[in-house]
Parts: C-alpha cells; sequence; structure tokens
C-alpha cells in the first residue's frame, strides 16, 4: 500500500510528460484514491479493461495505461469509458494514469524498447521523432531472412501478421528498423535506406489507412519492406515491462491482456 500522491509523482518525475506536444491527455486523468494497494496496466482505456478489474472486486487502484481510449477501426469515433464506467471508478476508489508520448520515448519501458526485448533484437541507434518523443530504433537481430523473422513475429504476436514484400528478403548485417504502434511520415523510409536497412517492423501497416498509405509508396521506392504486426500487439509489452516500475515500488501489478482488432495490418 502507497500513497497515491508519492506514485503520481514518481511517475511524473521519470517521464516528464510536459516536455511532450501530445494531441491526447496525459497524466493523472482520474484522482479517485488516496492509497493505492494494486496496479494494473493496460494498453487502451476501455469498458473491456475496466471488466477485468470489476472481476477482481478490485478497490484503492490505479489504472495506468498507454491511451487514453479504447481501441477503434479507422474513421470511428474515439471512445473511452462510459459515464457509468467512470462512476464505478469514482465509487470504487480506482483512479486512472495516462502516459502517450511519454512512454513512446526511448526509456526502460518504451514500446519500443520492449518490442525489440521481447523479439530477442538489439537496439543500437534510435530514429523517427514525434511531437518530442523519439520512438524508432535500429536494432540486430538474428535472423537474416526476412520470411524468418515474419514468422517469429506471428509467433510472438499470437495472431497472423502481414509482410509488404519491397525490399530483398535478405536482412543486410542482420538489421531492422522498429517503432511499435505505428508511424505517419515517408521520410522514414529513405533514413532507413541510407542505414543499410530493407525491413521494417512496426504495427499499423494497413494500405486502406489514409494517414498510413503514402508510407507504401516511399517503401516501394526506396526497397524496404513493412511487416505489419498489429498496433495493440506490438505496443502491450511496454505495458507489461512497465509493471517493474511499480513493483519496484513496493506495489502489486498486473497487466490487462485484450483483444486486438487486426484491421489495421
Amino acid at each position: 500500500m502507497k500513497k497515491s500522491k508519492s506514485i503520481y509523482q514518481e511517475l511524473y518525475n521519470f517521464f516528464q510528460p510536459e516536455q511532450y506536444k501530445d494531441v491526447v491527455r496525459n497524466g493523472l486523468l482520474a484522482d479517485n484514491t488516496d492509497i493505492i494497494e494494486k496496479v494494473y496496466t493496460a494498453t487502451f482505456s476501455s469498458s473491456q479493461v475496466l471488466e477485468k478489474i470489476k472481476q477482481d472486486k478490485a478497490k484503492n487502484c490505479l489504472l495506468f495505461t498507454h491511451h487514453p481510449g479504447a481501441q477503434r477501426k479507422e474513421g470511428e469515433t474515439p471512445d473511452d469509458f462510459t459515464l457509468e464506467d467512470r462512476a464505478y471508478m469514482q465509487e470504487h476508489h480506482i483512479s486512472h494514469f495516462n502516459l502517450h508520448l511519454p512512454l513512446d520515448n526511448v526509456n526502460p519501458y518504451s514500446p519500443g524498447v520492449s518490442l525489440a526485448r521481447a523479439l530477442g533484437a538489439v537496439p543500437y541507434k534510435s530514429f523517427f521523432e514525434e511531437g518530442g518523443s523519439v520512438m524508432g530504433l535500429y536494432c540486430s537481430v538474428i535472423w537474416t531472412d526476412a520470411g524468418a523473422l515474419f514468422k517469429e513475429a506471428e509467433k510472438l504476436m499470437g495472431h497472423a501478421c502481414r509482410l509488404y514484400t519491397y525490399g530483398s528478403s535478405s536482412l543486410e548485417d542482420g538489421k531492422i528498423a522498429l517503432v511499435a504502434g505505428g508511424a505517419e511520415g515517408t521520410d522514414i523510409y529513405r533514413e532507413m535506406k541510407e542505414e543499410g536497412i530493407n525491413l521494417f517492423l512496426t504495427g499499423v501497416g494497413s494500405k486502406n489507412l489514409h494517414w498510413f498509405a503514402p508510407s507504401h509508396e516511399a517503401a516501394a521506392e526506396t526497397g524496404v519492406s513493412i511487416l505489419s504486426a498489429g498496433h495493440y500487439s506490438t505496443e502491450q509489452f511496454a505495458l507489461k515491462d512497465i509493471c517493474r516500475f511499480f513493483r519496484e515500488r513496493g506495489l502489486e501489478a498486473e497487466f490487462i491482456p485484450e483483444i486486438p482488432l487486426l484491421e489495421d495490418l
């Protein structure tokens, strides 16, 4: 059991959310308890996530998330907790703390670092900045063939992934680039090629998403293949790893898995 204010302050001190220009809310979103007996972590904020806490009949706890909204298909209205959910959280003393870009920035618990760790990849250089958050990694891997890495990604994620083959199947010097979640922009493919990399592992890869579609043209022009493994699936490892942050501060912590939406592959 810990004083909630001390845990909130440690999160603010470690991740410093005020440094980032984000489009979503960061920090303490709901302050419903003075003490924290347990922390739950989740990638998104939704009724699906809260259902686990309800099943545990948990009180005096903290929900730590990466996104302040729920998973959604392209074009759907952003949504998170219902009014009923919020009333339940208040009544049962469940606080909510969210970190998006502050968690994305390369750190021991970031989605990129955690994905690399889960894959067995070794980061050696960072790239791709958004809103002050540097989240991309160039990595060395044991695989020398894109097909072998693709199979390993499917095994790790536990579902089908998608490989858009624009480059050689041979991974030059066993190097790849990765960004967990997704990366908007076309300049990064030229940067990857200059780095001697011809495969980009990321979450969102669908040609049907208007904001990502230009990336396919850029990838084809530069000869960089895109391995799409899902937004939720590539980010989940960070929310598993950050349980360590809370455990090291004397709190029980548990990750809440979600059913991934795979329309973004």
